[in-house]
């Protein structure tokens, strides 16, 4: 494991917005906790390395309990000790620790206060092993390991986001395949084998996996739910059939009923409203299918080389020229670090 020389300035200046509050505060008080630990692009340069900070709270900057962290993305034994973040050269109630981690995994962790195991009090999400002890959880950026969703469920968000996207068109299939498939982009399609395995090599059912693990975390009861009553009905509609094996006209004819809120068979005792989930998807699926691949989704940025082929200006020159923007190896960027 390789460790980083703590950025101070960098770590107060962000830590001051999130959880400058009492110690021992609940998780509700903090402001945005899903953002730690604080994971960022290595400012080296390499895209598949990414910096993890952990941060604890101390009781006060003279605080002299030894706080150290041990976690999946090391030898268990192995532990890191926590240091002070220094404001002027002098303590803060901030310890830190700033690891390099490959980037598309998925990592446990907890933190040792006096050598006494201890989950992080900061960051909600978490995780129960198959042995029944709870642990903190993080992912590295372009993850592509499930965290939010069972299989069978990750199965029909494909399906349906797949009807949202403008990808199923023959020219637009004929276009994905090219870019896929050009030998000059292997470099940029780490995240594919697991887009691949789901049918959808744009990503976006991944990036709604992550994002209701973090940003959007109160909106996972809502995909639980309503991904539960949509299995229940599309079996009762094609008795025999998988929603995997499902043709699109039935998933077309879904979407129907959910633009009008009232779907043949939908339980509204349990989630009223289905045009309302149909709104939620809608947004999720296009910000996975054309945010930064780091995201999750967007695998190896073909949703924007789409927009960029699509979008032509009278002499033939692209109007979306997102290259330019995006740091190398995706982009021409020198300046952008993602």
């Amino acid at each position: 494991m390789l460790t980083e020389p703590l950025d101070h300035s960098g770590i107060l200046n962000f830590v001051a917005k999130y959880i400058a509050r009492q110690p021992n505060a609940p998780v509700s008080d903090y402001a945005e906790p899903w953002r730690f630990p604080l994971i960022e692009s290595q400012r080296a340069g390499a895209d598949d390395v990414n910096r993890v900070t952990f941060v604890w709270l101390a009781a006060s900057p003279s605080e002299a309990t030894p706080v150290s962290v041990v976690g999946t993305f090391a030898d268990l034994c192995d532990k890191t000790d926590l240091v002070p973040v220094l404001f002027m050269d002098r303590p803060t109630r901030y310890r830190a620790a700033t690891v390099l981690v490959p980037a598309g995994q998925l990592h446990t962790y907890k933190f040792l206060v006096a050598a006494q195991p201890v989950l992080d009090p900061i960051n909600p999400q978490r995780t129960v092993l198959d042995n029944g002890i709870e642990w903190s959880r993080f992912f590295t950026q372009r993850c592509a390991v499930p965290v939010s969703f069972e299989i069978w469920e990750l199965a029909i968000l494909v399906r349906l986001t797949n009807e949202i996207l403008p990808f199923e068109s023959r020219d637009a299939q004929r276009f994905m395949n090219l870019y896929y498939f050009t030998s000059d982009k292997q470099a940029h399609l780490s995240t594919l084998a697991h887009a691949y395995r789901l049918e959808q090599p744009i990503g976006a059912a991944n990036f709604i996996d992550k994002i209701v693990a973090r940003e959007e975390r109160h909106r996972l009861i809502d995909y639980k739910i309503c991904l539960r009553i949509i299995d229940g009905l599309l079996r009762r509609r094609f008795p025999g059939l998988t929603p995997a094996q499902i043709s699109k006209e039935g998933y077309l004819d879904l979407y129907a009923e959910m633009a009008r809120g009232a779907v043949d068979g939908w339980d509204v005792g349990q989630y009223q409203n289905p045009n309302y989930f149909l709104q939620i998807l809608r947004r999720h699926t296009y910000m996975g299918a054309f945010s930064h691949p780091k995201y999750g989704g967007n695998a190896g940025a073909a949703g924007w080389a789409y927009l960029e082929e699509m979008f032509r200006g009278p002499a033939g020159e692209s109007c979306f020229n997102w290259r330019r923007s995006i740091e190398l190896p995706l982009g021409t960027s020198a300046d952008y670090l993602g």
